[in-house]
């Protein structure tokens, strides 16, 4: 294929993930009642595939990339405190809302995690269609269960439903932004492998700093045990795509 047909691909792909994503939101439309039952466990699942996306998935694959392990646990570093500081950002701006400051910080690591996945996609399409195609289906994979889980992250952070699937529109432009910006850019493996490396230190922050702290909120008597058996079958999951995204490769 041309290098122009590669790019049109990879354009093509990135839109599928970002639709694909905004189809698993849908899932902030369920009745109140039982959207109210089920949000500590999609919370907690969301942490869960949060933590296995970043250390069984990205990390991994910015190591692959030719990361070192200095490079990479700076990279890290680096993405937990540039969440730190909006976070801070946003509360020293203490102004009442309805919203909670993890939901707002769910939105920020959305948009971050979506321009890397379009980065990813325009690398992989400029090797060739059928990587390209491959790590796209590997993407997406893992992206729906995630995009569910964070949904109802929004939701139970005080976002009406309409709020948070606008809000969800406008993080996943960042997927088919990500693909444009790597291709404009140019394929650099040490970049991708960074970028990768930041986006798993703001995913971890998210998970840990926001997601689960926000989750104790919600629990009631009949989901005492909802943050560790949702975490681990968030794991549980990753760890499987992981294992067959290798058998695939």
């Amino acid at each position: 294929m041309t290098p122009l047909e590669n790019v049109a691909g990879a354009l093509v792909a990135s839109v599928v993930v970002a639709c694909a994503a905004l189809v698993s939101r849908l899932v902030v439309w369920m009745r109140a009642a039982c959207l109210r039952q089920w949000l500590p466990w999609m919370q907690a699942t969301a942490a869960g595939l949060l933590l296995g996306d970043a250390l069984l998935h990205m990390m991994p694959e910015a190591m692959g990339r030719g990361v070192s392990a200095t490079w990479m646990s700076e990279c890290l570093a680096l993405g937990m405190l540039s969440l730190l500081g909006i976070e801070c950002f946003l509360r020293a701006m203490n102004r009442p809302a309805a919203t909670a400051t993890f939901a707002k910080m769910t939105v920020v690591g959305d948009f971050v995690h979506h321009l890397v996945d379009g980065i990813v996609i325009g690398a992989s399409f400029e090797i060739g269609p059928a990587l390209g195609v491959m790590v796209t289906l590997a993407i997406l994979l893992h992206e729906l269960p995630r995009e569910a889980g964070n949904a109802g992250v929004l939701v139970a952070g005080g976002y009406s439903p309409k709020r948070a699937f606008i809000l969800s529109v406008a993080t996943t432009l960042a997927i088919p932004l990500g693909t444009v910006g790597m291709t404009a850019i140019g394929h650099s493996p040490v970049f991708i492998g960074s970028s990768l490396a930041l986006a798993a230190g703001t995913t971890i922050y998210q998970a840990i700093g926001d997601v689960i702290p926000g989750l104790w909120q919600n629990l009631g008597a009949r989901d005492r045990f909802a943050p560790v058996l949702g975490v681990s079958a968030g794991l549980v999951f990753m760890w499987a795509t992981a294992l067959l995204d290798r058998v695939l490769r």
